[in-house]
């Protein structure tokens, strides 16, 4: 059952409890106030200046995570928007979803659906053994529609920054999504 909050002026709908928590923490933790953020930024000088990700904590990311995880995120990174969980799994297995039959394509699309919650799975692992809670990552966003429920996935800025200061994807995780 969706719980909807009010947070700040937004309202916002999860699934249990404990994603009330990690969303309330999250958007605390990166407020959408102008003033706050340059307030948060000029207030800690230790911390890095877009969240938690720094570079080395980038590439021991990468060093620990397999092909899939990888192709996952650039999958997220791919757009600058959020992206359903359809179209991220579409993006990053492109070749199971080319069959004709309407009914094919939906087992395929819940197959590819449970594949992907494997490699989220693996994914937050890593990210825990770094110290990092998956939010630090990405966010999701559940939304229901005609009693349809679809997951959004949004990367975390300071995580695409960091990406994008790498350079990374790469150029052969780029080529993958498109075949």
């Amino acid at each position: 059952m969706a719980i909807e909050f009010e947070f700040l002026g937004e309202w916002y709908r999860v699934d249990s409890p404990q994603e009330v928590v990690a969303l309330k923490k999250y958007l605390r933790a990166h407020p959408q106030d102008e003033e706050k953020e340059d307030w948060s930024a000029n207030s800690y000088a230790g911390l890095p200046a877009h969240g938690k990700w720094t570079s080395d904590l980038f590439t021991l990311l990468m060093e620990k995570i397999g092909y899939f995880e990888k192709k996952f995120l650039a999958a997220l990174l791919s757009v600058s928007h959020p992206i359903d969980a359809n179209t991220v799994a579409r993006l990053a297995y492109p070749g199971q979803y080319r069959y004709e039959k309407k009914s094919l394509r939906r087992n395929v699309e819940r197959n590819g659906l449970l594949v992907l919650g494997g490699i989220q799975s693996g994914l937050v692992r890593n990210v825990r053994a770094l110290g990092l809670e998956p939010f630090d990552l990405y966010q999701v966003h559940i939304s229901w529609k005609n009693g349809q429920r679809t997951r959004y996935f949004t990367v975390d800025p300071g995580f695409r920054f960091t990406a994008e200061e790498q350079g990374w994807p790469p150029q052969f995780l780029r080529e993958a999504l498109n075949e």
